[in-house]
């Protein structure tokens, strides 16, 4: 999606924020469990390799998508992540996708995530269809009296 992300980062969390449908998740850093319920974004535990943050994501809902093709995947789907510095603004973005029910090996992609480097940039509010409130909530907005 072409839309921005942020990241924030403490000692022991990692936050990545989405203008896309406001997501969001968090990172643990050096805490691995198990998920405790199966969500949208799954449960993120990480480490650091030396300047690489390894992101590991299980406890995915099913019912998400890869891509807007509807590409899917089961509940036993675990991406190990890698985010990488490769300059001051780029990271290198690498996954590996294991789900054993959907695919017969595990595969891997790879991609540039560039900073958004223009003054006061920040997330925007998203909105999924142009004029949807106007369309779900028109009908709700005050009428004024036509004037005598």
């Amino acid at each position: 999606m072409p839309f921005p992300f942020e990241i924030v980062q403490s000692p022991q969390y990692v936050s990545f924020s989405y203008e896309f449908a406001f997501a969001s998740r968090v990172v643990n850093i050096g805490m691995k469990s198990e998920a405790p319920v199966d969500s949208w974004m799954g449960w993120s535990s990480g480490s650091w390799d030396g300047d690489t943050l390894v992101v590991d994501v299980t406890g995915m809902v099913e019912d998400t998508w890869f891509d807007r093709a509807g590409d899917y995947h089961s509940d036993a789907l675990h991406l190990t992540e890698r985010y990488t510095p490769t300059s001051a603004n780029t990271l290198l973005y690498e996954v590996t996708v294991d789900d054993p029910k959907v695919y017969t090996r595990p595969w891997k992609m790879s991609m540039p995530l560039y900073r958004r480097i223009e003054k006061n940039m920040q997330l925007l509010e998203f909105n999924c269809v142009s004029y949807v409130e106007e369309l779900m909530y028109g009908h709700l907005r005050k009428v004024e009296p036509p004037a005598k």
